[in-house]
């Protein structure tokens, strides 16, 4: 089962959850501010990704590192709501992910339908 990797709600140590979560807050952010989260809010509650944008939002002048450590304080539970939500997201059991989340967002991303 490892091999096929372990959605968030099956890791079952607390290093590794918490390194999948970081990692994660560290790539939501990164598509927030690229205003990219639009595959990610066709999987996950609009109203959690609210919630999470409007500390964002209120805190943007932060740094990366800044703004990852107080939203994952202020977030937490929505972090992992969305992670639940996020069936197809694979972590090992250390936490990282199978396929590195930029290239599962990227494959996402080129998967949906354009416009003509």
């Amino acid at each position: 089962m490892s091999e096929l990797g372990l959605r968030y709600d099956e890791l079952d140590n607390q290093a590794a959850k918490e390194a999948a979560l970081k990692t994660f807050i560290t790539f939501y952010i990164h598509q927030y501010r690229l205003q990219s989260l639009e595959v990610m809010g066709a999987k996950a509650s609009n109203e959690v990704m609210g919630t999470i944008n409007h500390v964002l939002k209120e805190n943007a002048y932060r740094g990366d590192k800044k703004l990852v450590e107080l939203s994952e304080r202020l977030c937490k539970g929505a972090y992992e709501e969305i992670l639940s939500e996020l069936t197809d997201l694979k972590f090992n059991n250390e936490g990282q992910p199978i396929v590195p989340l930029e290239k599962l967002w990227q494959n996402e991303e080129e998967s949906l339908p354009t416009e003509d």
